[in-house]
């Protein structure tokens, strides 16, 4: 009876919706809330005005634009929105935080207190991952990472997949996201100019949420 009356409430919020013979999906509320994000989340608003024009520039591959999410790293949009380049990166899934450039870029940024209770709730799962079997080699990798201001990973989340990501930061210079180039020739040098537009563009991105923020 427990289980029945919660099921009730769920459909009487539109979370969850009947589609007979005791089967149930979940309902368009969801849709309502995805609308909503769409709408009002600044990271994703900003960098909606300045995706388009960087990928026309880089003329090839896709940008991902990810956030944090708990231990996880989340795609939130993705330019262009259509198109046959297939990752495992696509809008909603949330992926390791351990493995490829959108994830490590965001995880080299983080604050130390954070870092270490990664560390010690995901330690095997980091030496795994190759960026540390001991907290001072984790912590010497990201330090290399940061200072660089770009993390270049090939085929760690898909197969002859190259990753460039850079980190996105808010005004108190946290960081917020992480903005990556993505093209599927994984024995293609990379041009050298591809970091400095990406960390350029994610300037330009931090500058939009901050124009927002102050309108509202």
């Amino acid at each position: 009876s427990t289980a029945y009356r919660y099921v009730k409430e769920l459909c009487d919020s539109g979370l969850l919706i009947s589609i007979g013979k005791g089967a149930h999906v979940l309902g368009p509320r969801f849709i309502e809330c995805d609308r909503l994000i769409r709408n009002t989340d600044p990271l994703l608003i900003a960098a909606q005005k300045v995706m388009p024009g960087l990928h026309q520039e880089f003329g090839e591959g896709l940008l991902l634009l990810s956030s944090l999410y708990g231990d996880k790293v989340l795609c939130i949009y993705q330019e262009p929105l259509i198109t046959d380049f297939s990752v495992s990166y696509t809008r909603g899934r949330p992926m390791p935080l351990f493995y490829g450039a959108t994830a490590k870029i965001i995880l080299a940024n983080l604050p130390e207190r954070k870092l270490v209770k990664l560390f010690l709730n995901h330690r095997l799962a980091i030496a795994k991952a190759g960026i540390g079997d001991e907290w001072d080699d984790f912590k010497k990798h990201l330090a290399d990472m940061r200072r660089a201001g770009v993390c270049i990973s090939k085929g760690e989340v898909d197969p002859g997949a190259t990753g460039i990501g850079t980190a996105i930061f808010a005004d108190d210079k946290s960081v917020i996201g992480s903005l990556t180039h993505v093209v599927m020739d994984g024995d293609k040098d990379i041009d050298s100019s591809i970091p400095d537009r990406l960390n350029e563009g994610c300037d330009r991105i931090s500058t939009e949420i901050s124009s927002i923020l102050q309108a509202h």
